[in-house]
């Protein structure tokens, strides 16, 4: 290969790789909660998705909240009490028992939406797990639903990156949210 060809190739690969890596490490951004028909509380995390998503319902933007799964984790009675715990009203709550993983959990909630009538949702995760899940819900939506995404603290009021697992967050989320945008959901949940 010619010298010529061979260094700007080069120098446009290192500065694409460069590119990739800086857009990894800003979080998703939240957006401003509005009034909607559910709040979603996508499973994960520790129990900061659970507390936002009961104070949005405390303040009024929805009357139901949808929790989803957190792998094995908690079971429907589980998740329940946990929401119930943060002052969601029992007749309220939705829970998904079915989804595995951010691809599933936005599937799910699509077939929910639409068995419930429900036109718009505000999606509560964590910030370093914003834009895997935004994707995954915008790619199934076709403009049909309307999404609001709200991130999370942990419990301790720490956002991602000032957390003390925040390497391991950003590492899988970085694998996964580039295996989402090559479509390989199932490989990488």
């Amino acid at each position: 290969m010619n010298i010529k060809i061979a260094i700007p190739l080069l120098v446009i690969l290192a500065l694409t790789f460069i590119a990739i890596l800086i857009e990894s490490f800003i979080p998703g951004e939240s957006d401003t909660p509005e009034d909607s028909d559910v709040i979603v509380t996508l499973g994960g995390g520790d129990q900061g998705r659970v507390k936002e998503a009961a104070d949005l319902y405390q303040s009024g933007y929805a009357d139901k909240v949808l929790i989803t799964p957190a792998g094995d984790r908690y079971n429907a009675e589980e998740l329940t009490s946990i929401v119930r715990h943060y002052g969601v009203e029992e007749e309220d709550v939705i829970v998904d028992t079915e989804s595995t993983s951010t691809y599933s959990n936005a599937e799910r909630t699509l077939e929910i939406m639409d068995d419930n009538n429900f036109e718009s949702a505000m999606i509560v995760t964590s910030d370093y797990h914003l834009k895997r899940a935004k994707l995954a819900f915008e790619r199934l939506n076709d403009n049909d639903k309307t999404f609001n995404y709200i991130s999370a603290s942990n419990l301790e009021g720490k956002k991602g990156l000032d957390r003390e697992d925040a390497f391991s967050h950003w590492i899988r989320e970085f694998i996964k949210i580039w295996g989402y945008r090559f479509g390989l959901y199932n490989l990488f949940g």
